[in-house]
């Protein structure tokens, strides 16, 4: 692998793992990076923003990461398939 490749992959991992958080923080109720984290590592308080971040943002969120990677498999097993580059 080249020093090129390897530092897009490093870069594209850290901006899904940005645009994760993000997904976290933002919504119709703002919550701070430092309750996410707090909340995450076990160290929240039973409030009504722990609910929103376990039950609503950090599974749609992971359902989001998911279809992603499914739809890039999913797109390289068509260029494999049909020996298409572009498929």
């Amino acid at each position: 692998m080249s020093a090129r490749v390897k530092i897009l992959f490093v870069v594209f991992s850290l901006l899904t793992l940005a645009l994760f958080i993000a997904d976290l923080m933002f919504g119709s109720v703002k919550v701070s990076p430092a309750e996410i984290a707090a909340v995450l590592t076990g160290g929240g308080d039973g409030s009504v923003n722990e609910r929103i971040i376990i039950d609503i943002r950090l599974v749609k969120a992971i359902v989001a990461v998911i279809a992603g990677a499914a739809l890039s498999v999913s797109g390289l097993q068509m260029q494999t398939l049909f020996q298409n580059p572009l498929a």
